[in-house]
């Protein structure tokens, strides 16, 4: 299911990314694990040594066009302020967002970063 999402915490937009393609690599795995089961379980194809196919995603480049705001957050207690913190907030560029809230392309930003696969805690040398 695709979710439509005009806006959000920049953080939220890119954890939702990142795991998004953690899905996707474990998928991957889920369907080599179960292909190699069932070589495991076919003497026919076992007999003649077939390995099932791994696939991995040794890194990720997203770049995303978003249009970016940047709103305060008071927080009070009993009338009185708190803490104020400063976050910032992305909406994507697409015709929704564009066409509900007007959106000149030319004003909008591009961040880019990339997801890179490292080992396991524990596991260097």
């Amino acid at each position: 299911m695709i979710e439509n999402v005009l806006i959000a915490p920049l953080e939220k937009v890119i954890s939702r990314i990142g795991n998004g393609i953690a899905e996707a690599q474990h998928a991957m795995d889920m369907n080599s694990a179960a292909t190699q089961v069932m070589i495991d379980n076919d003497p026919a194809l076992s007999e003649k040594g077939l390995e099932a196919h791994w696939y991995h995603m040794p890194e990720t480049e997203v770049t995303l066009k978003l249009a970016l705001n940047m709103k305060r957050e008071d927080t009070k207690k009993n009338g009185k302020l708190v803490s104020r913190k400063h976050r910032l907030f992305a909406a994507p560029l697409n015709a929704e967002y564009s066409n509900t809230y007007k959106t000149d392309i030319s004003g909008t930003s591009e961040i880019r970063f990339k997801v890179v696969s490292i080992p396991p805690p524990g596991t260097r040398e």
